[in-house]
């Protein structure tokens, strides 16, 4: 059997009119021949549409060709050899053939898609069996109910009917098929006939038996011969080439289609996912797309499928493909629809500026920064927090509140979530800063307090910071020093002291971050009744701003004093005199409650009368040195306000600063 193959040939660009098609076929022996006018139609597609980001998508790319008979009407003339060489049994079987050829070019939708099917034959003469008709069922008919008229072999005549009855038309495929079993009849102008006729048609030749030479047949078809000539061995063999014929009639409509997908900034193609049916072939793989061909497309749809996955931080709706580049032999124009997915924009977090916290106190945790381009964000979660430093309320809100509890650096993480389920985290450090311990003193010795008994104080702390461990140090003042001992609140300490003074006692709690507070018991007597005593008589010039009554005034103040402890007593006695005439100032002592003898310097206090008035008390002080010196501070006891005052502003433990100008005083050692 001959070896068939589909027969191609190129179409002329199809934006060309129909008629300047057929002409420019014409010109090269081919008009009318098989051709698809439309270009294959494009679509395009991705599922899902919608993904986060580094999700995969699967693109479809659909391309639908189609057929001469579908493009352009065709116009099918079957030349059948009715001559006497053939039998009756035969003629049947070349009947059925040809109605075998009708019934499936039907199929391939050529009456469907307005063309026709025409029949004639020659034997001696020729005859039209039926004209070009839209009917199948008519054309059948017609074959079926054909008689065959025998006679010799006028192949001139079969043609020239055929060419009779072609329309000659622009716009149409017109194709002949002539069946024969034997050679023209001497002196039969066939080459002039099919001359004629390959100039209005595409014409195939059958040749049945062994009757007929291949040369005859090459005389009869179109060129090449290759393609357009069917030898078979007789007629129960015409089967075997009835789907090489149809092609022949129905050709499709793309050559070597070819589609190079490039995929877009944003996505990679997935190696290894591209594929297509159809038996077309997929090549040139990158990251970047790939190759699809095949050898050609008719009345069937190509599916190409391949997987995207995103890639880098683009989001939004996409597009895919960078281009979807189609080629054909046939120069056809195809533009693939565009196909996005939307990729879901990721939420950004924000935590918020870093943070500082005192300890025991409280921050707020503000994320409310934080957003997402396509929505509002759907959930809050902070978190991170160190128990040890600190701790977090409200942890599901866009404000949170940070509880500080001990210091330290602490980086707690907000992380948001949007509606398609992204997230994003940030981090923001809340500092916790030490907090120093509050002291309060209780209780102060007020007292005198006579050297080697117990003197007290009592205090309690307080620290936010309720990790804290602290310690307690007391400096007595007089050189002795407690501590640092662990400490808690309540705190207090007992102390003797072996000297008489007046003294300080400085309590200082600290934490072990090193935050402290100190306070101070003040002004804490310590006599020795067997100490000594003390005694003095003469003047001062008091300065100006002593006496607060009358700031300016200044001059000669006289003083007399003696305290002394009797024997026994733990409450000093004697009397003291002060007047400044200047001011119409005269203080007279009443009750002493302390006296206190240090080496060359003595101190008394007591309450007493200005200008016979009761209700002041006083302070003395005075050293035996060279030069003596001498303080007196006079003040209500009931409100503190002073009254007279040599040293205003100094402290009460002060040494004295004004000399005598004249008198002395004199410490008397017991």
């Amino acid at each position: 059997m001959h070896a068939i193959q589909r027969r191609r040939k190129p179409a002329l660009k199809r934006s060309l009119t129909a008629l300047a098609a057929t002409l420019a076929l014409a010109a090269t022996g081919l008009a009318g021949a098989p051709t698809a006018a439309a270009d294959p139609t494009p679509g395009a597609s991705a599922a899902p549409t919608s993904i986060n980001p580094g999700g995969t998508s699967t693109v479809s790319l659909t391309l639908q060709g189609e057929t001469s008979v579908q493009s352009t009407p065709t116009d099918l003339v079957l030349v059948l050899d009715e001559s006497g060489s053939i039998s009756a049994s035969d003629f049947g079987t070349l009947k059925a053939f040809a109605n075998s050829v009708v019934n499936a070019v039907a199929s391939d939708g050529l009456f469907t898609q307005g063309g026709r099917v025409g029949v004639v034959s020659f034997a001696s003469g020729q005859e039209t069996i039926i004209g070009l008709s839209t009917s199948q069922a008519n054309v059948n008919t017609a074959i079926t109910n054909n008689p065959q008229s025998a006679g010799s072999t006028c192949i001139s005549c079969g043609l020239n009917q055929a060419a009779s009855i072609l329309p000659h038309a622009a716009g149409r495929n017109q194709v002949v098929i002539v069946i024969t079993d034997g050679n023209a009849n001497g002196g039969d102008p066939t080459l002039a006939a099919a001359t004629a006729l390959q100039s209005e048609a595409e014409v195939f030749a059958v040749g049945v038996g062994s009757g007929i030479n291949q040369s005859t047949l090459n005389t009869i078809a179109s060129a090449p011969d290759a393609t357009h000539t069917f030898p078979v061995a007789n007629f129960g063999s015409l089967a075997a080439i009835l789907q090489a014929l149809v092609a022949a009639v129905n050709v499709p409509g793309a050559t070597n289609p070819q589609i190079v997908v490039t995929v877009a900034n944003g996505w990679d193609y997935v190696s290894g996912t591209a594929a297509a049916n159809l038996g077309a072939t997929v090549s040139g793989e990158t990251v970047g797309g790939f190759t699809v061909k095949r050898s050609s497309l008719g009345d069937e749809m190509l599916t190409i499928t391949y997987d995207v996955v995103h890639e880098g931080t683009p989001c939004g709706s996409l597009p895919v493909n960078q281009s979807v580049a189609y080629t054909d032999d046939e120069g056809a124009t195809v533009t693939f629809p565009a196909v996005n997915v939307y990729v879901n924009c990721a939420p950004v977090a924000d935590a918020g500026p870093d943070l500082s916290v005192p300890e025991g106190g409280t921050a707020s945790l503000d994320g409310s920064g934080s957003a997402d381009t396509e929505g509002p964000l759907t959930a809050y979660a902070w978190s991170g927090a160190d128990a040890a430093i600190g701790s977090i309320t409200g942890a599901g809100s866009a404000i949170a509140t940070y509880h500080g509890l001990d210091d330290g650096a602490d980086e707690v993480s907000l992380e948001v979530t949007d509606a398609g389920g992204l997230k994003d985290t940030d981090t923001s450090t809340v500092t916790v800063t030490n907090v120093a311990p509050s002291l309060t003193l209780t209780s102060c010795p007020t007292d005198p307090n006579q050297i080697g008994t117990n003197v007290s104080f009592a205090g309690a702390f307080t620290d936010p910071g309720t990790a804290d461990t602290h310690t307690m140090t007391v400096n007595w003042g007089d050189g002795t020093t407690t501590g640092p001992a662990g400490a808690t609140s309540p705190v207090g300490a007992t102390h003797q002291y072996a000297t008489a003074g007046i003294f300080d006692i400085t309590v200082t709690v600290t934490d072990d971050d090193g935050g402290s507070d100190s306070k101070t018991c003040g002004f804490v007597v310590v006599f020795d009744p067997d100490g000594g005593f003390v005694t003095g008589g003469g003047w001062i010039n008091s300065p100006a701003g002593a006496y607060p009554a009358d700031p300016g005034a200044s001059g000669r103040a006289n003083f007399g004093f003696v305290s002394k402890y009797k024997k026994g007593a733990t409450v000093p006695t004697g009397s003291t005199e002060f007047q400044f005439q200047t001011g119409n100032l005269n203080f007279h002592s009443d009750v002493y409650q302390w006296l206190v003898v240090a080496g060359t310097k003595a101190q008394y206090k007591g309450t007493g009368a200005v200008n016979g008035v009761s209700g002041y008390s006083f302070m003395l002080t005075a050293t035996d040195a060279s030069p003596d010196k001498f303080r007196i501070k006079i003040w209500k006891t009931v409100d503190g306000t002073i009254v007279y005052d040599n040293q205003i502003g100094s402290g009460d433990t002060t040494d004295p600063t004004t000399a005598l100008a004249g008198g002395s005083i004199q410490i008397h050692k017991g």
